[in-house]
């Protein structure tokens, strides 16, 4: 693990962080937002009718629906989950990019102003 280096490309990956973000705000615009398939994703008795056979139905659908609710939740969840490692990479990276920037400076003679991951053969620049 010494020797490896650890490169991402932060502007590629927060281009990627806003697109899945717009994509997931789509998830709560009309239709199919979460409150309404919570509202109007279940067929009930009163939508059947009050016999044996909208009984029946509505339980089955019932069920169904409980199953189609809770995995569309989890997707959210999971899609969230996503979103919010990415952003967690991104600041990690800085914080290691800054840490290791500061490090540079206070061994580099003259102070190293100028030294950063983009100008210096080390790390891949100048």
């Amino acid at each position: 693990m010494g020797d490896q280096k650890s490169e991402i490309d932060t502007e590629e990956v927060r281009k990627i962080i806003k697109a899945l973000k717009a994509e997931r705000e789509k998830f709560e615009e009309a239709p199919g937002t979460t409150l309404e398939v919570q509202q109007k994703g279940n067929i009930t008795v009163q939508d059947l009718g009050t016999y044996h056979a909208g009984h029946a139905l509505a339980a089955s659908t019932g069920a169904a629906f409980r199953q189609i609710s809770s995995q569309y939740e989890a997707f959210l969840d999971s899609y969230d989950g996503v979103i919010q490692a990415l952003e967690r990479m991104i600041g990690n990276h800085d914080e290691k990019e800054q840490t290791n920037i500061a490090a540079a400076n206070a061994v580099s003679p003259n102070g190293g102003a100028n030294l950063n991951r983009n100008n210096s053969s080390k790390w891949g620049g100048g």
